[in-house]
């Protein structure tokens, strides 16, 4: 096979291994009925397991970065699948909540080499714009798998496996069918790899003089506030979202089937908002979005059905861009620059993931406190209009002007 068709082969590794990252950061949200009564789990102890994995993420994202540059990231990749299948293993079989706590926080040891190493690998095979092709396409998956989670767990999964234990299992061996697919891949690649590898620049190794630099700059800290906002918002929903459903009256299966219009237009969001964002519009686009995103809260206090659906479609909408726009106004600042974007990136969801264990840790305890979600989400909402003033302080990039 040519290098040119071989790519498209490690891409659809690559596509796998992102698709069971999404279906472990979403299997547990449509099972928290059954593993509550199970286990014996307050809302506020569901809440830290659910932000377990974002705590440990916190710390390695950067960490990650500095492996992933000295082992190379096929290695690393074919790690985090086992990581994954052994933090869905471990959750299958908890029996406490601080056994449910670990299998989930182990997840946070192989969640940041997906996220960094994917598209560390595909900026390696593609170049120009066969290269934005490729990252439009794997970003897809982890979407993709939260529609299948919400969708099918309820409705479909749990009736004929039985119980929510036997879900997890399933995911687990998605994932460890997606580590021996891409072994094979890296493994008959490997001398393409290197060949192929010169067609893009190579990513130079990361030193700490250029994290302290990044520190330096306004924009820097401004721009991880928002990050950190758009994570409470996005983990906080995208954890909590079925139950939300289900407390204004929906069944376990309704709740799940709703909770998908979210992810849907979220891929929708994904593809449209950010070719919209050009440098010059940028804030201006991200305004956008978190107005949508605090709209979308509000309306999903469930007063009538359509305001609930259309809540759906604003939250699912402006969370499928948020993220994406506010790492790419970071990296694309002028004191940035391609030899420090991995590091940039790596200080981003470092601190973003703050704001993922801050969002489902919040639901649960608020909840525990007041009896509904409502408070959660005008919370959320208030977040929401807070971005939208800070983002106006972020200056605009020399080179965007």
């Amino acid at each position: 096979m040519s290098d040119d068709g071989f790519r498209w082969v490690v891409l659809s590794g690559c596509w796998l291994l992102y698709f069971v990252f999404g279906l472990s950061v979403t299997s547990l949200a449509p099972l928290v009925p059954e593993i509550t009564a199970e286990l014996n789990l307050s809302r506020a102890d569901m809440g830290l397991v659910l932000g377990a994995w974002q705590f440990v993420y916190i710390f390695l994202a950067i960490p990650v970065g500095f492996a992933l540059q000295r082992l190379g990231a096929g290695r690393m990749l074919i790690l985090a699948a086992v990581i994954i299948a052994v933090s869905g293993i471990g959750r299958s079989l908890a029996e406490s909540h601080w056994s449910l706590l670990a299998a989930v926080a182990v997840f946070g040891l192989g969640g940041p080499v997906v996220s960094a190493g994917v598209p560390q690998t595909v900026s390696k095979w593609f170049t120009g714009s066969q290269r934005g092709l490729a990252m439009g396409i794997y970003i897809t998956a982890p979407a993709i798998a939260g529609i299948v989670t919400y969708s099918l767990t309820q409705s479909t999964l749990l009736p004929m496996l039985g119980n929510w234990r036997a879900v997890l299992q399933l995911w687990a061996f998605c994932s460890v069918s997606a580590g021996v697919i891409w072994l094979l891949i890296w493994l008959a690649g490997r001398r393409v790899a290197a060949k192929s590898a010169t067609q893009g620049a190579a990513p130079q190794g990361y030193r700490l003089a250029d994290a302290a630099g990044l520190f330096s700059h306004r924009n820097t800290w401004l721009l991880l506030a928002v990050g950190m906002g758009v994570f409470t918002i996005d983990h906080g929903l995208r954890n909590w979202l079925p139950e939300i459903l289900r407390a204004g009256g929906l069944t376990a299966a309704q709740a799940g089937y709703l909770a998908s219009i979210a992810v849907v237009f979220g891929v929708i969001g994904a593809l449209v908002f950010p070719a919209l964002a050009v440098a010059k519009r940028r804030r201006k686009v991200l305004t956008c979005l978190f107005l949508m995103s605090a709209m979308g809260c509000v309306a999903l206090q469930g007063w009538s059905y359509p305001l609930l659906v259309s809540g759906l479609v604003l939250v699912g909408a402006a969370s499928g861009a948020m993220m994406t726009i506010s790492i790419l106004t970071l990296i694309e600042q002028d004191y940035v620059g391609p030899e420090r974007a991995g590091i940039a990136g790596g200080i981003f969801f470092s601190f973003a993931e703050i704001g993922g264990v801050m969002g489902p840790v919040m639901f649960g305890l608020l909840h525990d406190r007041t009896g509904g979600f409502d408070a959660s989400l005008y919370v959320l909402a208030a977040i929401a209009l807070l971005l939208c003033v800070l983002v106006q302080a972020i200056r605009p990039a020399r080179s965007g002007q």
